[in-house]
């Protein structure tokens, strides 16, 4: 018996690599329908006799015309846009991607010896530091912080790593150790990394109560998502020098129009200051970067199979 082709509707507009890379991957599989026009209003149209959304633009609206849905998969790990408790009320799954973890990681890692190495801060501090004997806080063990943590083992530094679920007994020894308690690691860290997904959990993480705990001579930076650190409180512990220096790739939404450009937000002047590296939001992208292959994969095992990889808890938000 002849299998049914389920139906994929692309949500968005691709740039015309990653839209031939996902065409050629899945159309030997599914019906593709790649839209002319991305208006709301055709976009709900055709969701209609979708079977698997390709897309972050998902609203409440368009799940109450999706009678045939069955799936959503993101092109990208970050789902906090996304209406999780309907997705959740509909039975209907959610996978994200992660496939650029390992070039996120190493970015991360870019930034924190530039701010080691005092290679890219404007300030009039240029003596070099060194990673060897610090005190690494890493916020998050999901595939980021995994892979940072891995980065760092040459570094002969010692990590603390703030982890929600329980500890992986046999991922710990004398130089990596894990904690539920956000107070134990932030009076102890020389650099504090964040990993963290937006969730209800750790939105506004980081506040004017984190910072005080923080050495003067420590250092964050951000790779996660803007809004797990508080935006006021981290320009005050910056201008203030509350603490020493930031490195933020992950900026809050009206500071990133597009990947590569960061615009100011006219409230808070981190442009002004002298003790902060702005990233334009691009620890993601990189030239060979496998973009989208678990997205693929992912789509032909469901097809397939009906199984998927990279689920998201629609209740813990990651």
């Amino acid at each position: 018996m002849e299998r049914t082709m389920l139906t994929l509707l692309f949500l968005h507009q691709f740039n015309d690599t990653d839209k031939r890379k996902l065409v050629n991957g899945l159309k030997d599989i599914y019906t593709i329908i790649f839209p002319d026009d991305f208006s709301e209003e055709n976009v709900l149209h055709l969701a209609r006799s979708a079977d698997v959304l390709l897309g972050m633009k998902v609203s409440e609206k368009m799940l109450d015309n999706c009678p045939n849905l069955k799936l959503i998969q993101t092109p990208s790990a970050g789902v906090d846009k996304l209406p999780l408790s309907l997705l959740k009320q509909k039975d209907i799954l959610l996978c994200n991607s992660h496939s650029n973890s390992y070039y996120v990681a190493e970015y991360a890692v870019s930034l924190l010896l530039a701010l080691t190495k005092k290679i890219a801060l404007q300030g009039t501090e240029q003596v070099p530091e060194t990673l060897k004997g610090k005190v690494v806080g890493i916020l998050g063990y999901g595939k980021i912080g995994k892979q940072v943590s891995e980065f760092l083992g040459p570094f002969g530094c010692t990590q603390i790593i703030f982890k929600h679920h329980q500890h992986p007994e046999r991922e710990q020894n004398s130089e990596r150790s894990f904690t539920h308690d956000l107070q134990e690691i932030l009076p102890q860290a020389d650099y504090i990394i964040v990993t963290l997904p937006l969730t209800s959990a750790t939105r506004g993480l980081i506040g004017e109560r984190e910072f005080a705990l923080m050495k003067k001579s420590a250092c964050i930076l951000n790779v996660g998502r803007g809004q797990v650190i508080d935006q006021e409180a981290l320009y005050l512990a910056l201008k203030e020098k509350r603490i020493k220096a930031a490195a933020i790739d992950a900026w809050y939404d009206d500071f990133v129009k597009e990947a590569n450009t960061v615009t100011y937000s006219a409230k808070y002047h981190f442009e002004e200051l002298d003790n902060i590296i702005l990233s334009p939001y691009r620890a993601a992208l990189a030239e060979v970067a496998p973009h989208l292959d678990d997205v693929i994969k992912n789509l032909r095992l469901f097809a397939t199979t009906g199984k998927v990889i990279n689920v998201v808890d629609l209740e813990q938000g990651y």
